[in-house]
């Protein structure tokens, strides 16, 4: 049972990264350990961890020097505190983790035991120091509604306080004096976020800092300016897992430019409900036996979707002549998911056509900007919006029969989740030829251990699917390893029938390929068989060079000139 003293603002669920990562590791779990004891049985703990480590969807590289220590952190967070198992007193699947499991409307579970997520909570022992009382994803969406945006730092720098509803306008008031003083600031964006957030965290921690208590775990250094800095990581990583988890409910998307959080305009109508709706104050439980019956089941807390008249009130805005005589709750939920998804479809090909049309210096420098945002790590999510950024990118350079982000996008378009392990990150087809592209923010080692199997697999895979076509893969990173480079030019001079035989992998750092595609704009690309020659030659250059570095250096050098 967590003891909240140890902590003095509020803690986001930090592992896994998302919330859909959870549910293949829930099944491993139920599947392998049902009706076994968790709390304190360590070889169950590291044989679970093990049976996750060996899995397709595991995406960690090494295995960790304590894998029972790793096994909880997966289980006993985010899975147990949301109520997906009961760890209590054997291993169980809930009712609302058998829904789970079964992966239909995946946001309406998420919003459902988010909203009921409170501290304190029989899983909670109150703090000694400060009051806890707080539903904290249910204030953030209030929060980010209020104020019409909330920004990652804006999280991490005051929504972490908010502890307690009744400091709810504090902290309110707070952000809009951020915002308004950044204004007068004389010095820049960087220096005054540093400033704040270093007179935040002395506020936060007076007790800590006037007693010197300040030592961290893991250093020597016992400075303030260590303790702060350490303090203002933790901050952010929250931040960064609350922006996660609350884009699972869908009711929160990405402002286009600013990539501050707003809430979907088509989901506003569901927002209004929950916040008008929904108890603030945390409930009181007389045992955890109370708790769980409340955690675990699905109708302990309504949403906007399970009011009848209110969904068919939404099917008939949407379309007047609706057949819904006689439908049940489920099957109108049904109905609107049809909706939903021909409006994300739209709202994807609105913005795929705006692209195409686009092709200005303002539409340009957007997205080469956010690539310098991306590798800044100044987004929510670098890599997702890495892959996003590329598809926009390839989108814009046009005259593709079609360009597949295979990441998943919400209703407006923006991204929401990373492509399938079994899938590229984009597909390109063109008449007589297909291009898959992949893209890793990981550098180093890191890069050639997570990448070097994939890429080659998923481009086998592709040749399969454009059966008769010829096809080509770019990979693209921040920095390409030495280690990858080399992996990938001596795939492409030997015959490999995992691979269908040699590949035609071309690797560009993501400098290269924002000249790449600024190079095709600028001199108006029209001609796929002008990037199909591009990418034969760079291939061909491959079967003759030395060595991958010479061949790397002419594939950059031939950049400012492929149209």
């Amino acid at each position: 049972m967590a003891n909240l003293t140890k902590t003095k603002t509020l803690f986001g669920f930090t592992s896994p990264r998302t919330l859909e990562k959870i549910i293949p590791e829930i099944d491993i779990l139920v599947n392998n350990f049902s009706n076994l004891q968790w709390s304190g049985n360590t070889d169950l703990q590291i044989d679970f961890f093990d049976k996750l480590f060996k899995s397709a969807f595991y995406a960690g590289e090494s295995y960790p020097s304590q894998p029972d220590l790793a096994a909880r952190d997966r289980i006993t967070r985010a899975p147990k505190a949301l109520g997906f198992v009961d760890l209590k007193p054997t291993i169980k699947i809930t009712e609302i983790g058998k829904k789970l499991l079964q992966e239909k409307r995946l946001d309406e579970i998420f919003t459902r035991q988010l909203l009921k997520f409170q501290l304190p909570s029989p899983y909670h022992i109150q703090s000694q120091n400060i009051e806890f009382k707080v539903k904290p994803y249910l204030e953030l969406i209030r929060l980010i509604h209020d104020l019409g945006s909330l920004s990652k730092t804006e999280i991490a720098l005051f929504f972490l306080q908010l502890t307690n509803i009744d400091k709810y306008e504090e902290i309110k008031n707070k952000i809009i004096y951020f915002r308004e003083n950044s204004k007068n600031f004389h010095g820049s964006r960087k220096m005054y976020v540093a400033k704040c957030f270093e007179q935040e965290i002395i506020q936060i921690f007076n007790d800590e800092v006037e007693s010197q208590r300040i030592k961290t775990r893991e250093s020597k250094d016992i400075s303030l300016k260590k303790f702060i800095s350490t303090k203002q990581a933790n901050l952010k990583d929250y931040a960064d897992a609350f922006s996660r988890y609350i884009r699972a409910t869908e009711l929160i998307t990405f402002e286009r430019r600013t990539f501050r959080l707003i809430i979907s305009p088509a989901k506003q109508e569901e927002v209004n409900y929950l916040l008008s709706e929904i108890e603030r104050t945390p409930r009181i439980f007389e045992s955890e036996k109370d708790f769980k019956e409340y955690l675990f089941t699905e109708n302990t807390l309504t949403l906007f979707s399970d009011n009848k008249d209110l969904l068919v009130s939404k099917i008939h805005a949407l379309d007047s002549m609706a057949d819904i005589t006689n439908k049940t709750l489920d099957e109108l939920k049904d109905k609107l998911d049809e909706y939903k998804h021909k409006i994300k479809n739209k709202n994807i090909e609105e913005r795929k056509n705006e692209l195409k049309s686009y092709r200005e210096k303002q539409e340009i420098s957007e997205i080469i900007q956010t690539f310098d945002q991306i590798v800044k790590k100044e987004v929510p999510d670098p890599p997702l919006f890495l892959e996003w950024n590329v598809w926009r990118s390839l989108v814009m350079l046009n005259y593709a029969k079609k360009v597949d982000g295979n990441f998943i996008m919400d209703i407006d378009g923006m991204p929401l989740n990373y492509a399938p392990g079994n899938k590229p990150d984009i597909e390109v087809e063109y008449d007589d030829f297909g291009i898959i592209v992949e893209v890793t923010m990981s550098s180093g080692n890191t890069q050639y251990n997570m990448e070097s199997e994939s890429v080659p697999r998923h481009y086998g895979k592709a040749k399969e699917k454009f059966d008769g076509k010829d096809m080509y893969c770019i990979f693209i990173a921040p920095k390409i390893s030495e280690g990858a480079l080399a992996h990938f030019f001596n795939l492409n001079r030997i015959n490999t029938k995992l691979y269908g035989g040699q590949t035609k992998i071309i690797p560009l750092s993501l400098n290269a390929f924002t000249s790449f595609i600024e190079t095709g704009i600028k001199n108006q690309f029209k001609n796929p068989q002008i990037l199909k020659a591009w990418l034969e030659s760079q291939w061909e250059n491959n079967q003759n060079s030395d060595d991958e570095n010479i061949w790397h250096e002419q594939v950059n050098s031939s950049i400012n000139s492929w149209v």
